[in-house]
């Protein structure tokens, strides 16, 4: 599925989800179902003038940045923007304009990524990543608004780098808030929680299940 992706609001129990042009935002506790929407759903377009600006249809992946609480890369096909955003209020802005990714990722020109699908830091490294890009992946090292990304491994199939999921390509991909190395990973109409261990296999928090039995305000949202 394209245009899902997910975004964590620093220091808050709240989650932007957005799919296709619309996106909400709710408040949830991870290992509960008693998620609720504290906003929309509603065309991220009429809420998000960096987005609007930037001309993105939908949003494909959200690469947040860790040492700044209200900034994250946005890809949209092949294109990105990083944006500067106040949770709940206007403001938001892009920063150094809307690019496309090739020429802009060396790293992502190396492994051959033409678009981003998925999108999470690396746990305990605030400058490196998981990027994926369809059935495929790859973990690099980037500083912010600059173009001296490397290629760190990869690119690898998904099926083996994180075979213990059981997909073999991510909606999107996001941190788990409270947890060092916790994540969750949404594919079709499932997802699963993961422990991600650095250069070694993920492990399984729990196994596959169906979004719309676990995610009640996605389901309000119209999304599953």
């Amino acid at each position: 599925m394209s245009g899902v992706a997910a975004l964590n609001i620093a220091k808050s129990n709240e989650t932007y989800f957005f799919q296709g042009d619309r996106y909400v935002k709710f408040k949830w506790t991870p290992g509960t179902t008693d998620d609720e929407i504290t906003y929309g759903p509603t065309e991220f377009a009429k809420e998000w003038a960096s987005l609007k600006e930037a001309g993105f249809g939908w949003v494909d992946a959200i690469l947040p940045i860790p040492e700044h609480d209200h900034r994250a890369y946005f890809f949209s096909g092949d294109k990105y923007a990083r944006i500067e955003y106040v949770p709940g209020a206007p403001g938001d802005k892009i920063l150094g304009g809307v690019r496309p990714i090739k020429g802009n990722w060396l790293s992502l020109d190396k492994a051959g990524f033409t678009e981003v699908t998925a999108a999470l830091p690396v746990p305990g490294r605030s400058n490196e990543a998981y990027i994926f890009s369809g059935q495929q992946y790859c973990r690099i090292k980037y500083t912010e608004g600059k173009i001296d990304d490397e290629l760190l491994d990869g690119p690898k199939p998904i099926s083996v780098g994180w075979s213990k999921v059981g997909f073999t390509d991510f909606d999107t991909i996001f941190a788990r808030p409270g947890s060092e190395n916790g994540a969750y990973v949404f594919s079709g109409s499932e997802y699963s929680q993961i422990k991600v261990n650095v250069g070694g296999y993920d492990e399984i928090v729990s196994d596959k299940r169906e979004i719309d039995q676990y995610w009640p305000a996605l389901v309000r949202a119209g999304f599953y």
